[in-house]
This record gives C-alpha cells, sequence and structure tokens, in this order.
C-alpha cells in the first residue's frame, strides 16, 4: 500500500486565490495516504465555511470523503442568491 495518495484539485471563483503561487485554475497535491477532502481545504488554508461545494469527479462529496490516489477535486465557494 502506497503511503501517499496524489490528487488534481481545481478551484473555482473567490477560492482561486489559495492555489499555490503559479497555479493556474488547479494544483496537484501529494498527501498521506488515509487524508480527507477536508486536508485539502486545510492543506490550501482555505477557511471552512469558504468551501462550500465538494465534487469528486462528478459525485458530491463531504469533508471526511477519504481520498484517492488520482482523484479530481473541484472545490466552490457557497453559492448565494435565488429567490427570498
Amino acid at each position: 500500500m502506497a503511503n501517499t495518495v496524489t490528487i488534481s484539485v481545481q478551484l473555482f471563483a473567490t477560492l482561486k486565490k489559495y492555489l499555490p503561487p503559479g497555479s493556474d485554475g488547479g494544483a496537484t497535491l501529494t498527501l498521506p495516504a488515509g487524508s480527507t477532502v477536508l486536508d485539502v481545504i486545510e492543506a490550501l488554508k482555505i477557511p471552512h465555511d469558504h468551501a462550500g461545494m465538494l465534487v469528486a469527479g462528478d459525485t458530491y462529496v463531504e469533508k471526511e470523503t477519504p481520498l484517492t490516489d488520482g482523484l479530481r477535486l473541484s472545490i466552490f465557494p457557497p453559492l448565494a442568491g435565488g429567490v427570498r
């Protein structure tokens, strides 16, 4: 079993400022095996309440979801708007 997982992360809208310098919309991260989506959020120093919608591939995930090698994670800020 590998000791790490490598994933690709794409951040959208106001979250792009949390990408490593020189990144263009996304980044590749290597984290310890057993890491979760929350570990990605913390590694990128994104405030927890700023990570509104989490998508792995084409599936919505929770912050507690474990990472798998090669995962494509998209993080969107909270959505606003709609009818009052």
